[in-house]
């Protein structure tokens, strides 16, 4: 029984450890919560879920990681400075490679940006994401169908990396 006790101990300290960002998720531990951060409460799980099946999808298969964030302002913080860094503190994309992708949407300040790594830039250049964010997001945001339009730039983004695949690395 003594000997059980610290192995216990020892591995809930390692769930914490990994649970609280003490790693990067691996494509085998990723979880919604992870992925998605509604933090301005647009989505419902449903629709939580709906992103997010398209983003395990695409980590399960190419290995490159997509999350999105939602905020309701940035209090005066630039968007392009928020996004670079909680996706370099999420330890978005898998480090060889740098395939990560954040999509972040300020609400009360109207702004949305697709924050990209570099091993992904062959792929999503500049010109296309802000083309998926004016093309393909901004329209259904106008509406109110913050849903839509979340979910068909994710999905644009995964399509694009797909059919890039080779451009990206080894598949997981």
């Amino acid at each position: 029984m003594m000997r059980i006790l610290p192995v216990i101990t020892i591995l809930a300290m390692a769930a914490v450890y990994y649970s609280c960002g003490g790693n990067k998720i691996t494509v085998h531990e990723v979880k919604k919560e992870h992925r998605i951060m509604d933090e301005a409460d647009l989505l419902t799980s449903q629709q939580e879920d709906s992103i997010f099946t398209i983003i395990q999808d695409l980590e399960k298969n190419i290995g490159s990681q997509i999350a999105v964030l939602t905020v309701v302002s940035l209090n005066g913080e630039k968007i392009e400075e928020r996004s670079l860094q909680t996706a370099e503190k999420m330890g978005l994309g898998r480090a060889k490679y740098d395939d990560g992708i954040l999509v972040m949407v300020a609400v009360d300040d109207r702004q949305m940006r697709i924050e990209v790594g570099y091993g992904l830039e062959k792929i999503i250049k500049d010109e296309i994401a802000a083309r998926i964010n004016r093309e393909v997001m901004a329209p259904r945001f106008s509406k109110g169908e913050y849903f839509n339009g979340i979910k068909e730039g994710v999905e644009k983004i995964k399509n694009l990396i797909e059919e890039n695949g080779h451009l990206v690395g080894e598949r997981p």
